[in-house]
């Protein structure tokens, strides 16, 4: 059985190339970092993944905020919908709200472990 890919299957965006760097503007991971083009040091791009993966984890430390809990919680996919459905951005194509959903719950789940002291200690 051969496979055809259907025309509704959503399209990752093309690969790009700035000063001889060639990277997938949607599914790279930068995840802030500077890079040296020319004299200056630049943030290249802020993707739907880095977006998605630092809202998720802005998201869990607001709802432990209101909660007053100091306790992470994990959430079913029940109430990730829920969650995501008010903070996903509507102006990102199909393929980026992917993208942004999958960090999302990512960047939550990373506080539910304790793997984000760093992105949390450079907030304050």
């Amino acid at each position: 059985m051969s496979y055809h890919p259907s025309s509704k299957e959503v399209q990752p965006p093309p690969l790009e190339m700035i000063e001889g760097l060639i990277y997938a503007p949607g599914t790279d991971l930068p995840f802030g970092k500077t890079i040296r083009i020319g004299p200056k040091e630049q943030i290249i791009y802020e993707s739907a993944i880095e977006k998605g993966y630092q809202a998720g984890i802005e998201a869990h430390h607001l709802f432990l905020k209101d909660h007053q809990s100091s306790t992470p919680v994990v959430l079913d996919d029940k109430q990730f919908t829920m969650v995501i459905k008010h903070l996903l951005p509507k102006h990102l194509s199909s393929f980026e709200k992917g993208l942004w959903r999958s960090f999302f719950i990512v960047g939550w789940t990373c506080v539910y472990l304790g793997l984000d002291e760093d992105d949390e200690e450079t907030e304050h």
